[in-house]
């Protein structure tokens, strides 16, 4: 068989499993993004129509990238994004972007007046700590149209756990979406915002662990679905988030409101009802084995995303955890050993490897990590044919 027909092959069985864990509700992706990025990243309507389409997602919210004709006030990008996204029939749904270094009030007006359905900050790309005052202003006008206010709380930036809290109780009328699962300071922001409701946390974080930290402290309903398109990618996102709640023991109720159940009512301008405690226990036990071939594979995505080859072995070391005594991983062997001939593949072309090399290495790469690290996902696994 062809290279490029076993990738395929998984990339079917992941998606049939998406299926089977997802059920057949409401899918709604909080984190998308349109236009260009001054790092080269992209992405067109026609892209992201695309891959809604590919994995069945009704909608998604979108907003500009870091783009180079932002200006003081991301005017012209938020523009595109709401005409593009005037085309797309309400499938997309666009958010509009702000810099505090101009006169965001104002833009926010002007953009929410042209159609858009929520506001986007950034704090670690327009350099602004989410406690500063210029902010109040802007939460109090998405408070006042019932807008949701996605902010970044991902890599880059110092802790904010104590900002984050102090722009929720100083802003309660206001939702606050915080994206990347708040991995930028997790445990403090979950513990000092658990149960509140006009706080939730978007699931874009390519680790399978930091979900399921997250569900330690605080209810399930304050985690919506993401995928970061076009950083991250559906398939790797869905599978991720689902495996978690799989291995956690969610309820059909409580999978459809994080893949859009959630998203709905925030879009909708209201705040979800929380559950009254979290959904998972702090502690874990889980088989050494899958430790050591969870941290392989962590230490293997840098190479992957900057398109080096694995210069320390990481795949030979990853594969060689899956001859464990207890044969539990032996299948992920086969998994490790596809995306190292994928990876291959792609350094051999002779330049430097393309974003379809990326994004496919890297689903490869992180299924093997979410089935080390979920046994009741790997059993589900191993039950769909091959």
């Amino acid at each position: 068989m062809e290279l490029h027909e076993e990738v395929a092959r998984v990339f079917a069985r992941m998606d049939a499993l998406i299926d089977e864990l997802g059920g057949t509700g409401l899918r709604i992706d909080a984190h998308t993004h349109l236009g260009l990025d001054e790092d080269r990243m992209a992405q067109t309507l026609e892209e992201l129509i695309g891959h809604l389409d590919a994995h069945r997602i009704e909608r998604a919210v979108t907003f500009p990238l870091h783009d180079p004709d932002r200006g003081e006030n991301y005017t012209v990008p938020n523009d595109r994004v709401l005409e593009w996204c005037a085309q797309s029939n309400g499938r997309v749904v666009p958010f509009c972007r702000l810099n505090l270094t101009g006169d965001p009030l104002a833009e926010a007006e002007r953009a929410i007046g042209l159609g858009a359905r929520g506001i986007k900050l950034h704090p670690r790309a327009q350099a602004f700590s989410v406690d500063d005052e210029r902010l109040d202003p802007v939460f109090k006008i998405a408070a006042e149209h019932r807008l949701p206010v996605l902010i970044h709380a991902g890599r880059g930036m110092p802790p904010i756990g104590e900002a984050l809290a102090t722009a929720a109780e100083r802003n309660p009328e206001a939702t606050l979406i915080l994206a990347h699962a708040a991995i930028v300071d997790q445990d403090r922001i979950a513990t000092l915002v658990a149960g509140r409701p006009n706080v939730v946390f978007d699931a874009s974080a390519w680790s399978p662990i930091d979900l399921h930290g997250l569900l330690t402290r605080v209810p399930p309903e304050q985690l919506v679905w993401a995928s970061d398109l076009p950083y991250g990618t559906i398939r790797e996102s869905l599978f991720a988030t689902l495996a978690v709640l799989c291995e956690v023991g969610a309820d059909r109720a409580t999978t459809d409101a994080v893949l859009g159940g959630t998203m709905q009512q925030l879009l909708d301008g209201r705040h979800p009802t929380l559950s009254a405690a979290p959904i998972a226990p702090r502690d874990r036990v889980v088989n050494l084995a899958r430790q050591r071939l969870g941290g392989y594979i962590t230490a293997l995505l840098p190479a992957i995303w900057a398109r080096r080859p694995d210069v320390v072995g990481h795949f030979g070391l990853a594969a060689a955890v899956c001859r464990d005594e207890e044969d539990q991983l032996g299948s992920l062997g086969d998994l490790i050993r596809l995306a190292e001939r994928r990876w291959d593949f792609a350094l051999a072309a002779g330049e430097r490897p393309t974003l379809e090399d990326v994004r496919e290495t890297f689903e490869l790469v992180l299924a093997v990590w979410v089935l080390a690290y979920s046994p009741a996902t790997q059993a589900r696994w191993n039950e769909l044919p091959l």
